[in-house]
């Protein structure tokens, strides 16, 4: 049970999240509907969705510049030496004692140019379909290591097959918003003006 209530925020912050960029951008909406036009028309088996490439490099495009989930925390159970991250370079090891909270900024992380590339700022769901990019700990929206999110593949398959049938029913996503993205925080990260949006049946 606890999996579906900590998914339902999450999960609608991500679909409200793509949908806001993807009607911004009626050429990657047109490629996504093409690739989703294989289907001709039915539902998708788990395998079909896992398969289709460009639906997954939005999705995980979405989740890299709108974490639902931006800064995450820890508390070290035990006293630790990190062997980065200190001094004014950066290089030098840091001692974080037992008991301290560790705060990361996931938000901020997705968008390190080292990673991205100089448009790390940009929705462009074509830097993951080579696979060549590979972030490792660059790339948290599920948090990382042996406490990540255990609803993961989950809202990840719930996201897929809510986009699949949407672009199946629907020929033109229009933004309806003039406006940029702008942030709003709450439980979730979400678009201040919410999903202002028009759907062309088609």
């Amino acid at each position: 049970m606890n999996v579906l209530l900590a998914g339902r925020d999450t999960t609608a912050s991500l679909l409200g999240n793509l949908f806001f960029m993807l009607a911004k951008k009626p050429e990657i909406w047109n490629r996504l509907r093409a690739e989703i036009a294989s289907l001709e028309g039915r539902a998708p088996t788990y395998e079909e969705l896992r398969g289709l490439r460009y639906v997954q490099c939005c999705i995980n495009e979405s989740l890299r510049l709108h974490p639902v989930v931006p800064r995450n925390e820890r508390q070290a159970v035990r006293d630790t030496v990190l062997p980065l991250g200190g001094g004014s370079d950066g290089l030098s090891p840091v001692f974080v004692p037992k008991g301290t909270i560790v705060s990361y900024n996931v938000y901020a992380m997705h968008r390190r140019p080292e990673f991205y590339g100089p448009d790390a700022e940009e929705f462009r769901p074509e830097r993951w379909e080579d696979g060549k990019l590979q972030p490792r700990w660059g790339y948290l929206p599920f948090n990382g290591g042996p406490r990540s999110c255990i609803g993961q593949r989950y809202a990840l398959t719930e996201v897929s097959y809510v986009l699949v049938r949407m672009a199946q029913e629907f020929r033109i996503l229009e933004s309806r918003d003039p406006g940029p993205w702008e942030e709003s925080l709450a439980l979730t990260l979400c678009s201040r003006n919410g999903r202002r949006v028009c759907l062309v049946p088609g």
